[in-house]
């Protein structure tokens, strides 16, 4: 067992501390930052400070009540109040005000505001003026009722099963086990690439020769496995720690980050598919380094199985049409394309337990099956240097 694990973390450092991998394991968290960096510099920016003006003919806004202060990364504009609409387009050509609005007589009959500007104001300005239009016509109203009026009507999407319900608010969490799987993808395929590569290249300087003498090819195999899932791992937690940080963060400025939660139950059924789903890609890509004589050989079987993984995505239209139809009961079934499949139903429907708990118990059989399917694949062609070791002989070689 010692040695098992002197292979899995001699494996796993060796990639681990290479600065390709740290620059593949921090380029996502610093282009997210970067993202999040990027959109409050944008609503910065896109919110000018500059006042906007008011002309109030009907007498509502006498004694008008300040607007409160924006929330960071928005700017407050401030109102002015003019007396009549010439002060106010004289300070509006000297650039003191962004633009102007008149409130008529009938307003409350009407609703009818005109508005002034040489420059279109953005719509964070307007909206701000709207908010204090209507702070003050309700200033005389609970300023609970107030707050709700101001906040809008919540939209509350209920299935028709009753199943699942989710509000305006909390429309991103539909698209964060989506996120999750993405993530899954690209460090399953980075890592698993690692191992293939570290395969055939012992097998071609021959270091597997020297290797073999002290361990069996299924400490050998099983050791790489588990440090290429480490590998992978260790990605997603860095990725997943560094987003979950950016969401935290970014609930108390951005409105609609403000609904975002992280079930429990959910991110347990995640990791519980995604695990098992990362032994078998593994053991696939030993597989592939064992048969296969050239790394670029093996690459391009790599394809075979990489197709199945991203096909949830391609159809993923489907899904969120009928994400309980038998194609999607189908894919969740299949090893390979269970974990996306998940990850994109649990989005839009509850997933049952029957359905669940049989595409995790494929998938733990499919894992320890490419297990010893790597191991009994280096076994046979360990010592074939320049031959391809072809697949029915794993299947069909009889020991002497």
């Amino acid at each position: 067992m010692s040695k098992f694990w002197r292979i899995a973390w001699q494996e796993y450092s060796r990639h681990v501390f290479r600065k390709r991998f740290l620059l593949a394991l921090f380029s996502v968290p610093l282009m997210l930052a970067f993202m999040a960096v990027l959109i409050i510099v944008i609503i910065w920016s896109d919110s000018n400070p500059t006042p906007i003006g008011y002309v109030d003919q009907s007498g509502l806004l006498v004694n008008a009540i300040p607007q409160a202060s924006a929330k960071f990364p928005e700017r407050t504009v401030r109102m002015l109040a003019y007396p009549d609409e010439a002060s106010a387009r004289t300070n509006l050509d000297t650039g003191k005000i962004q633009a102007y609005y008149i409130i008529p007589k009938d307003y409350l009959p009407s609703g009818k505001v005109d508005e002034y500007y040489n420059k279109e104001p953005k719509g964070i300005a307007t909206q701000q003026f709207n908010e204090f239009l209507t702070t003050n016509l309700l200033a005389n109203i609970s300023p609970h009722i107030v707050n709700r009026i101001l906040a809008g009507s919540k939209l509350n999407v209920v299935s028709a099963d009753k199943s699942r319900q989710t509000s305006q608010d909390q429309i991103i969490n539909l698209i964060l086990p989506f996120i999750a799987g993405i993530l899954f993808i690209i460090a399953m395929s980075t890592s698993s690439g690692y191992l293939l590569q570290a395969v055939v290249e012992e097998k071609e300087n021959r270091t597997m020769e020297i290797m073999v003498t002290s361990v069996s090819p299924n400490q050998l195999m099983s050791g790489k496995t588990i440090a290429d899932m480490a590998v992978g791992i260790t990605q997603l937690v860095v990725w997943a720690i560094f987003i979950v940080w950016i969401l935290i963060i970014g609930k108390s400025y951005l409105s609609f980050l403000s609904g975002v939660t992280f079930p429990a139950q959910t991110i347990f059924m995640l990791i519980a598919v995604m695990v098992p789903a990362f032994i078998m890609i593994s053991g696939l890509m030993a597989t592939i380094g064992a048969t296969v004589t050239e790394a670029s050989e093996g690459q391009q079987i790599m394809g075979l199985f990489t197709i199945p993984i991203w096909l949830p995505y391609i159809l993923i239209a489907v899904f969120i049409q009928n994400p309980n139809s038998p194609l999607a009961v189908a894919m969740t079934l299949f090893p390979l394309t269970a974990p996306m499949t998940i990850a994109i139903r649990m989005g839009f429907t509850t997933i049952p337990a029957w359905q669940y708990i049989a595409s995790l118990v494929l998938l733990v059989i499919s894992a320890v099956g490419a297990v010893w399917l790597a191991g009994r694949a280096f076994r046979l062609g360990m010592l074939r240097y320049g031959q391809r070791l072809r697949w029915k002989e794993i299947f069909s070689h009889q020991r002497a």
